[in-house]
């Protein structure tokens, strides 16, 4: 079908709607029906590198913030129920463990991620079964749009990592304070991620994903690829679901023709790694760095107005 004739026939001047007619066309191209409903499976998991002194925030927030958002407290929760989103809270890796009565979805595959300047984040045994927790809860899913969260503590240092091992970057090219750093903080987070680096030499993307990341990299990674065996459009998020998806992407190239970018994050690095996924201009570029998914789920009106357009 010649979408653009169908806009005039519907009385709309072609470009009349500006980017938003462009992601309509877009969105047509691979799923030409409207989307009406966003399951966001958001993964919370610890990570190792922690310990370090990457981040002010203690480990413990981890697993607070979790049970917060279970509970219905936090930005991502209220942006989900304004917005009519299915949200999912899922541990795949929090160094704690939760009452069976919250909605915390217990997927655990270790109680956090090990230290990656001494060894690698995790196994690949631990990896691979992330990664198909990622793609089980994922087909789980009857929406029509998917899109992923993250909760952990220090896991826009292993992002980082992640991003500068795979585009060949420096750790200060990708690397900010996060959580408010200051200068002399931020630097030694920098070499941090700069030794990680020389200790993991191997650059295929599931031995980066193995050394660096944490279990919800691994679960982002195994959802964006199911949801693109199943045709679904992949609703990105910030920098550190941008950094999974980086990998998904090396891993299966044909995946970022699903990749609607919610969002530019406010995290340094964040335009090299839209650039490297194909993005020339995401939906919104409000400066948030919040992670949780709330890009994604502030986008989302907007991507379902555009799929009802054609």
């Amino acid at each position: 079908m010649d979408y653009r004739k169908f806009l005039l026939k519907k009385a709309m001047i072609p470009g009349s709607l500006g980017f938003l007619g462009d992601l309509a066309l877009q969105l047509a191209k691979f799923y030409p029906r409207p989307l009406d409903t966003f399951s966001l499976l958001l993964f919370a998991g610890d990570h190792g590198i922690h310990g370090e002194g990457v981040t002010y925030s203690p480990q413990e927030i981890t697993w607070q913030q979790t049970r917060n958002f279970a509970s219905g407290g936090g930005a991502c929760t209220l942006f989900a129920k304004l917005n009519g989103v299915d949200l999912k809270i899922i541990d795949v890796g929090v160094a704690g463990s939760f009452d069976p009565s919250t909605s915390v979805i217990d997927r655990k595959v270790g109680f956090g991620t090990k230290n990656f300047l001494h060894e690698q984040a995790m196994t690949d045994k631990e990896c691979a079964s992330a990664i198909e927790v990622g793609r089980a809860m994922t087909r789980s899913s009857g929406a029509d749009l998917i899109g992923f969260g993250e909760m952990g503590v220090a896991n826009t240092t292993s992002s980082s990592a992640i991003v500068a091992a795979l585009l060949d970057r420096k750790p200060e090219e990708v690397t900010d304070g996060g959580s408010g750093l200051s200068e002399p903080d931020l630097c030694h987070k920098i070499e941090v991620i700069r030794k990680g680096l020389a200790f993991h030499p191997r650059r295929d993307p599931l031995d980066v994903l193995s050394a660096f990341g944490g279990f919800e990299h691994a679960a982002i990674v195994g959802g964006i690829l199911e949801a693109y065996t199943m045709k679904k459009p992949i609703l990105l998020d910030g920098f550190v679901v941008g950094s999974a998806a980086l990998i998904a992407a090396m891993i299966d190239p044909n995946v970022k023709q699903n990749f609607i970018f919610a969002h530019r994050s406010g995290m340094k690095g964040s335009g090299i790694l839209l650039e490297a996924l194909g993005c020339t201009k995401p939906i919104l570029d409000f400066g948030m760095y919040l992670g949780e998914g709330t890009g994604a789920l502030t986008a989302w009106p907007i991507v379902r107005q555009a799929s009802h357009i054609l």
